[in-house]
């Protein structure tokens, strides 16, 4: 962007003789210019390019012939002009200015930005070269050098009538035709300044008018009024209704409607004028029409009321401006001279009050001091740390779970590939790898998933260590066990099936990690266990928590006035929610799905002997127990790996039966567990 540079000295011409009678208008000629030219170096840099290059006219015609600073006002006219979009006349002062200072950068510059505009990139690219030569420390003449030779090379190797299409693409400069003209637009447009609403505000007989963004908020608008009415105090801020009555403006919805009730009277009031002009031209047709109002944004009337504290009740919230802190207040001297005296008069000591007010906060501070040291602010620090231990315990628990989240997100990815190999096979590859996505994972995709499990792990250990009763990093950690040990037996079954994967992974064999998957399910049981081992005294502390803060609740309503003290006493002995038969049947069905898991790794080993039907029939009593639904449990059954899997079951006398009308209300009793029921499904993939 070409800078205005400032005025030079403006001395008389060197070297030229003048008559001491014209010597003091030259001088005055010269200072006259000096304040032009800085007038329009203001304007330039506010953006006011019409002014700014009317004021340096103006300045060129008072400078002499010859003046040094000539040539730096053509180069002031030149850079209007090209903001200006007049290319010609800036191509014009530009030659000027080349005449008068053959050597001027500026001016060269400029005059390579006229030919771009006028589309002559050969022409730019001359002067540019040009400039590179005279100065070639230039890091801008340089940059422009490239961007005019992508543009000439574009132009070249372009089709006739598309030659200047593909130079404005090559240098990144708006389209020429309805495509430049539609860029240049949205340029103009970005470049307006923000819609306004206009705000007629009446206080008293003081009326007054504000403008504030129309995107902006009610804390604008309120800002806006106290800047207008500095002084006034308290204020609040009523709009008149169409009924007549005044409304509080209490918030940006009310300002909304206020908004809306202004904009409905506009327009009947524009309807009326129409309908006026419509009958005096009917009636007088050789009459010139009326002028009609313009439809726009109307402005609103809001109405401000002084608020006193000590009379009638105020508006609440919003509604208020509160007056400005540190607003100063004058007092006639004889107010202060009649508070001594009548000081004087009652023996008061004026430095009493702040006595008073330091003696009762040192007693204030004995008296935090007492209580906090007191027996019975104990039980409250334990309390207070007992909660700080339990969020600390969450957090750990919360990071865990967006490891397992990731991990999860992982195994997603290998759907995709499973399903497009199950498709694509020929028999070549075994048909459990093809179901499971986890087996489609690349060797890398697998390590990436287990380090996210093993982070997760940790992050569950932090959060027991910090707090050894947290029965839900118990359950997640379990959780993790058995997402970890699908992981290692679909890897060894792909890698069985002979799909792009190295026998050895992680640095142990298949056989090491077979063993390491069933010490995984049974770490997996393990965690289960433990938690619904831990879960009735959990249960017992939250339930005799949640009474007391009943209690405490239920005695603040009825000191409070809200409640009377039997509904309280009814609300203090409502039943607490039982944590231990919500969260157990969850647990159950976990703890079947890992059994129903290691059954049908059995069944694909080809395992002879009876341990993965006694491991299915204890997965099955395990989705009983929970209350799983008759046709989750069925469903289960029927995707297992052994096709013998329900006639196994019902031949050790694990009894299914078929689902009864009677089935919707236990399931209604038991949410609990149908809510964890899907997880059945789960099992068999």
């Amino acid at each position: 962007m070409a800078h205005i540079c400032p005025p030079s000295n403006p001395d008389p011409i060197p070297g030229r003789r003048t008559f001491p009678c014209l010597r003091a208008r030259v001088q005055e000629f010269l200072k006259r210019g000096k304040e032009l030219r800085a007038q329009g170096a203001r304007h330039h840099a506010n953006g006011e390019f019409a002014a700014a290059l009317r004021c340096f006219e103006q300045c060129g015609t008072l400078l002499p012939a010859g003046h040094p600073d000539a040539a730096s006002v053509a180069c002031d006219r030149a850079t209007c002009h090209l903001r200006l979009g007049a290319p010609d006349k800036a191509l014009k002062d530009a030659n000027m200015a080349m005449r008068l200072a053959p050597t001027s950068a500026r001016a060269a510059q400029l005059r390579a930005r006229a030919h771009e505009s006028k589309g002559h990139l050969h022409q730019a690219l001359d002067d540019v070269v040009a400039l590179r030569k005279a100065h070639p420390e230039m890091e801008e003449a340089r940059v422009y050098e490239e961007r005019l030779r992508k543009g000439v090379e574009a132009m070249n190797g372009a089709k006739a009538g598309k030659k200047h299409e593909a130079a404005a693409r090559a240098m990144g400069m708006p389209l020429p035709g309805a495509k430049g003209k539609a860029v240049a637009q949205q340029q103009q447009e970005r470049a307006r300044p923000p819609p306004t609403l206009k705000i007629r505000c009446v206080l008293e007989d003081d009326v007054r008018m504000l403008e504030v963004p129309a995107q902006g908020t009610f804390e604008d608008v309120k800002k806006a009024i106290r800047a207008k009415f500095p002084g006034a105090g308290t204020l609040a801020i009523k709009y008149e209704a169409e009924n007549g009555e005044l409304v509080t403006v209490a918030g940006l919805a009310d300002l909304r409607v206020a908004i809306q009730t202004a904009a409905m009277s506009a327009m009947r009031e524009a309807a009326a004028a129409q309908a006026e002009a419509k009958r005096l031209a009917k009636e007088n047709p050789d009459a010139p029409p009326p002028k009609m109002p313009q439809l726009g944004l109307p402005y609103v009337s809001l109405h401000l009321v002084r608020v006193v504290r000590g009379g009638a009740i105020a508006p609440v919230g919003d509604a208020i401006i509160a007056a400005e802190d540190g607003e100063e207040c004058e007092f006639d001297d004889y107010i202060f001279d009649f508070a001594d005296l009548f000081r004087q008069q009652l023996g008061i000591d004026p430095d009493g009050h702040v006595s008073i007010h330091s003696e009762g906060l040192e007693r204030c501070q004995e008296a935090l001091e007492t209580v906090a040291t007191s027996e019975e602010a104990q039980p409250l620090f334990d309390e207070a740390a007992g909660k700080f231990q339990e969020v600390a315990a969450l957090a750990m628990f919360n990071w865990g779970n967006v490891h397992m989240c990731c991990a999860r997100k992982r195994a997603e990815g290998g759907k995709a590939k499973a399903a497009k190999d199950k498709k694509g096979a020929d028999g070549g590859a075994d048909a459990s790898a093809q179901d499971d996505p986890l087996a489609a994972l690349s060797p890398e995709e697998a390590l990436a998933m287990d380090a996210k499990l093993m982070e997760a792990e940790a992050k569950y250990a932090e959060s027991l260590r910090i707090k050894a009763d947290f029965y839900e990093a118990l359950v997640a950690w379990g959780q993790q066990r058995f997402e970890r040990a699908k992981l290692f037996q679909a890897q060894e079954g792909a890698a069985a099936a002979a799909i792009a994967r190295p026998a050895p992974e992680r640095g142990f064999s298949a056989g090491e990690r077979a063993a390491a998957v069933d010490e995984l399910y049974v770490s997996a049981i393990e965690k289960y266990t433990a938690a619904l081992e831990m879960l009735p005294g959990v249960a017992e502390r939250q339930a005799a928590a949640q009474k007391i803060s009943a209690e405490k609740a239920a005695a603040a309503a009825v000191r409070a006035g809200t409640a009377t003290p039997e509904a309280a006493a009814a609300t203090a002995s409502e039943p607490v929610q039982d944590l231990v038969k919500e969260v157990t049947p969850q647990v159950l069905v976990m703890w079947g799905n890992v059994l129903y898991e290691q059954s049908a790794i059995l069944v694909r080993k080809g395992d002879k002997s009876d341990d993965w039907q006694d491991l299915l029939v204890d997965a099955v009593k395990k989705f009983k127990e929970a209350g799983c639904g008759v046709g989750d449990i069925n469903g289960a059954l029927s995707r297992h790996a052994s096709k013998d899997a329900a006639s196994v079951v019902a031949a050790r006398g694990v009894t299914i039966e078929e689902e009864k009308k009677d089935d919707a209300a236990q399931d209604q009793k038991d949410s609990a567990a149908v809510t964890a029921s899907p997880a059945v499904a789960a099992a068999s993939g």
